[in-house]
């Protein structure tokens, strides 16, 4: 296979420089570059032990690392070699050009993880572990995507299809010989579809908490003017990030920062006090207000508790009922005398820092439902929740048809079941699929 060359660290000045190459020739490109003491000839290195030498880049030289990974022991399966330089901009291009010039190839995004697929070292859902890893924005996150990353579902989706076609192979041999086999053959799928319908309905009962897991929470902090949102965002992201003021209408637009809670990423917004205004820019802030509680995942209402309710207050509180979002009501100031029963919400004072960590919880409770198991499956990525919809739904459909429909009919719909499950493992993925998946990597993985 081709050999093919890339910058693997990010092109900004550093302490070290990676340019990696991988296929039949990268071994001998080597070889013409770098020199060491340990090895003269770079063609005779041992793999898997770093050598320290030099790497020539035309008339540019630099005291280098080299590693050699043979094949199939590597990580894309082929042989592969890494240059490990000083972490120069202009060097890093300068070795990585010589890499060409000797006959590499300039490497796609993602070549290296799809060849790492397409040589079988990686399943494809590997493959978006590795991509969730790598962007992972919590701990939640992280550790959801390692142990996608490290085989985990593609395990689990794996053991699932081969009871698929345990079950269809049954089926199948049962219509060569229908007045020996078809009878039990049918009783048996009837608690085999059953049992396999139970665990992918189990599966992708994960996806919600895996979708809060792996693109955080929106959380949208929503009231009239003056109830003290922006010092809520401040105190939950300890540190000043919203003005705050006495003067009503001080927030004009949304704000957005992030905090973790449980490892899972709260997308915070503080927006703008929603009243009837005359100002045309407060109008604005007004709408983005709105549209930000109609968007988001949960809302927190904060109310002012030591002034009573009014019909502003009534109005806004029914206008966030009718989103989809889940509704908190957040009394604040309660350190100050009450004008409000507060038993229907969370009180608070954001100025005092009372109630914030019950806040912090009750966020995340108002959407993740499920315990988090750090050693349970997670499905967080949207293509596997499709594939698995569409599995449920053909394994349903055999299920139903055993006692109605010829077996010709309930063996077609467990072969969709089963491409449907392929698609995520990448046993059953179209070319077109795949380069999709990889077109999402950066350079160099």
């Amino acid at each position: 296979m081709k050999t093919i060359a890339t910058i693997s660290t990010p092109l900004v000045a550093g302490a070290i420089g990676i340019i990696r190459m991988t296929g039949d020739d990268a071994l001998r490109i080597a070889a013409r570059m770098f020199r060491s003491k340990q090895a003269e000839d770079f063609t005779q290195a041992q793999p898997n032990r770093m050598y320290y030498g030099t790497v020539t880049a035309g008339d540019v030289t630099d005291k280098a690392l080299a590693v050699y990974f043979r094949a199939p022991h590597s990580y894309t399966g082929e042989d592969l070699v890494e240059f490990q330089c000083h972490g120069g901009v202009r060097l890093m291009r300068t070795v990585y050009r010589a890499c060409l010039d000797l006959g590499a190839q300039a490497a796609d995004k993602g070549e290296f993880t799809k060849r790492a697929f397409l040589n079988g070292k990686y399943a494809l859902s590997d493959c978006e572990g590795i991509v969730d890893l790598i962007q992972g924005e919590s701990m939640a996150a992280v550790r959801a995507a390692s142990r996608q990353a490290q085989g985990a579902l593609a395990r689990r989706i794996g053991e699932l299809n081969d009871q698929l076609l345990d079950g269809i192979g049954e089926l199948e041999a049962s219509l060569d010989y229908p007045d020996e086999m078809e009878d039990e053959a049918r009783t048996n799928a009837r608690q085999w579809t059953e049992r396999i319908y139970d665990a992918l309905r189990a599966l992708r009962d994960t996806a919600q908490t895996g979708a809060y897991i792996r693109n955080g929470i929106a959380v949208a902090i929503v009231g009239n003017p003056n109830v003290g949102k922006s010092s809520l965002l401040n105190r939950l992201l300890g540190q000043d990030r919203a003005i705050v003021t006495d003067i009503a209408g001080t927030t004009r637009d949304t704000l957005e920062a992030s905090i973790e809670v449980r490892g899972i990423l709260l997308r915070l917004i503080d927006t703008a006090g929603i009243r009837e205004s005359e100002d045309a820019v407060e109008r604005i802030g007004v709408e983005r207000s709105k549209r930000s509680a109609r968007t988001s995942d949960v809302v927190l209402h904060m109310i002012d508790a030591s002034r009573p309710a009014d019909e502003s207050q009534r109005a806004l509180e029914r206008e966030l009922r009718d989103t989809d979002a889940r509704l908190l009501r957040v009394y604040n100031k309660t350190d100050l005398p009450l004008a409000q029963d507060t038993s229907d919400g969370i009180a608070l004072s954001a100025t005092q820092g009372i109630g914030i960590e019950t806040l912090r919880n009750a966020i995340v409770d108002a959407v993740v439902t499920q315990a988090i198991d750090p050693g349970a499956e997670i499905v967080t990525n949207e293509r596997h929740v499709r594939a698995l919809d569409q599995a449920i739904a053909s394994v349903r459909a055999a299920a139903d048809a055993l006692d109605v429909q010829p077996t010709e009919c309930i063996l077609l719909d467990l072969r969709n079941a089963y491409f449907a499950l392929g698609e995520i493992t990448g046993h059953t993925a179209s070319e077109d699929i795949v380069d999709r998946i990889f077109s999402k990597f950066c350079l160099g993985k």
